[in-house]
C-alpha cells in the first residue's frame, strides 16, 4: 500500500480532532508540583479492554470509552501545566492522548476503526523517512509520524509527533503527543517509557 500524502494524512487525523471537540476534551489546570514527583511513576490497569499503562506520578490521568466510536478506548495524560480552554500552547505543557481499539475484522466494523487502521497500514508501508520513523520500543514496532503542527496532538494547542503501533493481541494504538517548547518534565525517554508500558490484552 502506498503512503497517503502528508497533507491528506494530517487532514484525516484532523477529522478525529474535530470529532473529539464535539464530545468535549479533558482539560487540566496549572500546577506547581515539583518536577521530582514525576520520578514516582504510577500504573493503571482495567479489565474491560485489558488495558494497562504507566505514567508520571504527578500527572493527571483519565480513561473513557466510546467517546469517538463504540469500542474505542481513550486515555488522557497531562502534566497539569496546560492552559484550559485556549488554543495557545503553554510553554511547559505536556499532554498525551491514547486511542486504542481492536483491529478491524469483517464488514460490521465501524468506519472510524477502518479509517484509523488503514492509515496505520499506510504509515507502515512507507519508506519516507522524512515523515515516518520506525523503531522498537518495549518490544513493540512503533511508527513515529513527525509533525511540528498542532493537528496531530489531538488537544488542539501543542504540537508533537504521533506514535502508532499494533499489539500481538489484535489491537492497535495511536499515541498523540502535545508538548510545549519548555516542557522540561517530559522528554523522549519518558514518552518511550509510557509507550513501552502500554499493554492491551483484550477481554
Amino acid at each position: 500500500m502506498r503512503l497517503i500524502s502528508k497533507h491528506r494524512f494530517i487532514a484525516v487525523v484532523g477529522a478525529i480532532v474535530l470529532l473529539g471537540a464535539g464530545f468535549g476534551l479533558f482539560w487540566f489546570s496549572n500546577s506547581t508540583e515539583a518536577e521530582a514527583d514525576n520520578l514516582k511513576w504510577k500504573d493503571f490497569s482495567e479489565d474491560d479492554y485489558g488495558f494497562s499503562i504507566d505514567y508520571p506520578g504527578s500527572w493527571s490521568f483519565g480513561v473513557s470509552y466510546d467517546r469517538y466510536a463504540q469500542g474505542l478506548l481513550n486515555a488522557d495524560l497531562s502534566n497539569k501545566k496546560c492552559k484550559s480552554f485556549t488554543q495557545v500552547c503553554a510553554a511547559d505543557c505536556a499532554d498525551i492522548r491514547v486511542l486504542a481499539g481492536k483491529i478491524p475484522q469483517g464488514s460490521l466494523t465501524q468506519p472510524l476503526f477502518v479509517q484509523l487502521y488503514e492509515n496505520l497500514l499506510a504509515v507502515k508501508d512507507t519508506n519516507n523517512t522524512a515523515l515516518v520513523e520506525k523503531s522498537e520500543i518495549g518490544g513493540k514496532t512503533v511508527y513515529k509520524v513527525l509533525s511540528e503542527g498542532p493537528t496531530l496532538s489531538l488537544n488542539g494547542a501543542c504540537g508533537g509527533p504521533l506514535y502508532i503501533f499494533e499489539t500481538n493481541t489484535g489491537y492497535f494504538a495511536y499515541v498523540f503527543t502535545g508538548l510545549g517548547a519548555g516542557a522540561s518534565d517530559v522528554n523522549k525517554e519518558a514518552i518511550e517509557k509510557i509507550i513501552s508500558s502500554i499493554e492491551i490484552k483484550g477481554k
